[in-house]
């Protein structure tokens, strides 16, 4: 089975977040079980530069952009982990530093740079005589893509469209609509008319002959008003299309016993080099060294209400007051990382922040802190905590999405305890979650036999078993792309 995998991040090429860790997680494991697996990604200016053997295959192709026309070349980069991955390439869309922005902001024409993308697809496809059986979007920058092809482009192509986030709706202004090059049934309220605008997310949702998202629950939660974004009627009415397939972890970038980020490495049946982790951390970051005796939190995140950061900025002088440190990395919004400035000048010792993206920081928080805090909004699936239980670092989370598939509280019946869990968004109901974890880790026989159990439960999440998801997805859209 041919698979083209349509990305706007594919790590370690262009990454932001964890659709970058993602798609490069899921494409080596679909070749593994046989497929012809390509990557096609836009080719950044800073991609570009960092990959100059990047080769020309095609250039000058062709693509319309309504009133105007504007030209695709691809370039063939290299293969990653077995795949190979190309290099859809436009410099008035592409040739600039940053994936969705820079430092003055988002790009402000974010929706005709990923309308450009979509489109030059099929025309690439034309161009180099390659079709495949199979087209995997992710998220709206490739939305569009499941729209061309219902309108009859690649007619032997199916379509399979993957929600990471049902909020980004990628709004396309009323004006700029002939760029997208569809009919006018197309622009309806059964099509990607939202409420008086045009969303690319609504086009991959809407003609994509299979939907997958990146947890069970959280295909059942995108279902509801609640967290629907609108679109919960179209969910349901899809909902025999839907599949929620956990994401899978790289355990060998994310390993313990092999991660080149660590001062010290160890497994399940070597724990010594944990506790050198955490003694390391709290040199790094000059906090009271009698938090070696006492838990520490780490956070690693992005500073968006989505990830309750709100929550952490409420809670943390009650967490402190518990003798719980607490480590925070992350950048985002200026108003939460003001307020967790303020806070690490109040509890000098028992509070960092590192506002930055670091990913050797992030290894050794992972490493380095007792307990992983995740106590999100809402998250489809959530990587930091699966990577935490590989870590032996017990997550404590809301349970909600990917993060109620994957951690289970101590108290639970099921057998398969390895974190603690909360229900409410309320900074109360973290604090009580960290305190049963503060009052676990007291009792030191009992918090080994907990890691033990978290770091045996991290082989569940790995990339196989989710590519033999995506397959059998991929088998059932070619059945329906026959019939449609």
């Amino acid at each position: 089975m041919k698979v083209l995998i349509v990305s706007s991040e594919y790590s370690p090429v262009a990454k932001e977040g964890g659709l970058g860790d993602a798609s490069a997680g899921l494409a080596p494991a679909l070749a593994a079980l046989g497929c012809e697996v390509k990557v096609a990604i836009p080719g950044y200016g800073q991609v570009l530069e960092n990959f100059p053997q990047s080769v020309t295959i095609v250039d000058k192709v062709r693509v319309s952009m309504g009133a105007y026309n504007l030209f695709a070349d691809l370039r063939n980069l290299a293969p990653f982990s077995g795949v190979d991955t190309y290099l859809v390439c436009n410099d008035s869309m592409f040739g600039r530093h940053g994936i969705y922005g820079d430092k003055n902001g988002l790009f402000g024409d974010n929706h005709k740079r990923f309308v450009f993308f979509s489109k030059s697809i099929p025309a690439l496809c034309s161009a180099t005589q390659y079709i495949p059986d199979v087209i995997l979007g992710n998220d709206w920058q490739t939305g569009l893509i499941m729209a061309l092809l219902d309108q009859g482009f690649m007619p032997r192509t199916a379509g399979v469209f993957i929600i990471h986030n049902i909020g980004y709706l990628g709004y396309v202004p009323p004006e700029d609509t002939p760029v997208l090059g569809l009919s006018n049934k197309y622009l309806t309220a059964d099509g990607l008319e939202f409420y008086g605008q045009i969303s690319l997310l609504k086009a991959g949702l809407a003609f994509a002959n299979r939907l997958v998202t990146v947890s069970p629950t959280y295909a059942r939660e995108i279902q509801t008003t609640e967290q629907g974004a609108g679109l919960d009627g179209l969910m349901r009415k899809r909902s025999q299309d839907l599949t929620g397939i956990l994401n899978g972890v790289d355990f060998s970038v994310w390993s313990p016993e092999h991660d080149k980020h660590l001062p010290a490495s160890y497994n399940m049946d070597s724990m010594g080099g944990k506790a050198q982790c955490k003694q390391a951390l709290l040199n790094e970051l000059a906090l009271d060294s009698t938090l070696l005796e006492r838990p520490v939190a780490g956070m690693v995140t992005r500073l968006f209400s989505q990830k309750g950061i709100e929550l952490v900025i409420n809670a943390l002088p009650q967490i402190i007051e518990m003798g719980i440190g607490f480590v925070l990395l992350g950048n985002g919004e200026a108003g939460y990382a003001r307020d967790l400035w303020g806070l690490a000048q109040a509890y000098p010792g028992a509070f960092k922040f590192v506002e930055d993206f670091d990913e050797a920081l992030a290894h050794r928080i992972m490493a380095g802190a007792d307990i992983l805090c995740v106590p999100s909004l809402y998250e489809p699936c959530g990587l930091t905590q699966m990577y935490a239980l590989k870590y032996g670092t017990i997550p404590v989370v809301r349970a909600t999405g990917g993060l109620a598939d994957t951690v289970h509280d101590v108290d639970s019946l099921n057998g398969k305890a390895n974190g603690f869990t909360f229900d409410a968004f309320h900074p109360g109901a973290l604090t009580y979650a960290l305190k049963r974890a503060r009052d676990y880790y007291q009792d030191q026989d009992a918090w080994k036999n907990l890691v033990a159990k978290a770091m045996d439960s991290a082989r569940e999440y790995t990339w196989d078993k989710a590519a033999a998801q995506y397959l059998a997805s991929f088998e059932r859209a070619i059945e329906a792309r026959k019939f449609s």
